[in-house]
């Protein structure tokens, strides 16, 4: 319900950013019937305008997780193990964050630059987009360390 909730106000964010530049050919698209505003599907996040990245990345994310929730619910309450449950959830959530966050080469290099105190405080207090694309980029490559190198 967060999810879907937040969406909204997410989408406002990136419609009002990319129309502070006066350029309406931008990602961007207007429903017809309905007038809701929605980006328009790309192939790829641009990453070197860090708040555009992590709003179109929490919007790609946001739409992909409500309906792994709701299909983790349903298991829940079909009484299947709940351990299996949540290792099942966690890796749907590494998949849509790992296909979200393609071509971050240059951040993913960022992340092998900085200090191990760095990274605990971006893990721990992010302050602006750019830690939070971090933050992001750090869970998926603890993700892979915990459960793909076994």
């Amino acid at each position: 319900m967060y999810l879907e909730k937040n969406r909204p106000k997410l989408v406002d964010e990136l419609y009002s950013y990319y129309h502070q530049e006066k350029d309406d050919n931008i990602i961007w698209r207007v429903d017809g019937s309905s007038g809701d505003k929605n980006p328009k599907e790309v192939d790829y996040i641009r990453y070197d305008n860090p708040y555009e990245a992590y709003l179109n990345a929490q919007i790609r994310v946001g739409d992909a997780l409500i309906p792994i929730l709701e299909e983790h619910i349903a298991f829940l309450e079909y009484d299947e193990d709940i351990d299996l449950v949540l290792e099942s959830f966690e890796h749907s959530v590494y998949q849509v964050k790992k296909q979200t966050y393609t071509d971050v080469e240059d951040w993913e290099q960022l992340i092998d630059h900085l200090s191990e105190d760095r990274l605990e405080e971006i893990k721990n207090n992010p302050k602006g987009h750019g830690d939070l694309l971090i933050k992001e980029l750090i869970w998926i490559r603890d993700y892979e360390n915990k459960w793909m190198k076994k």
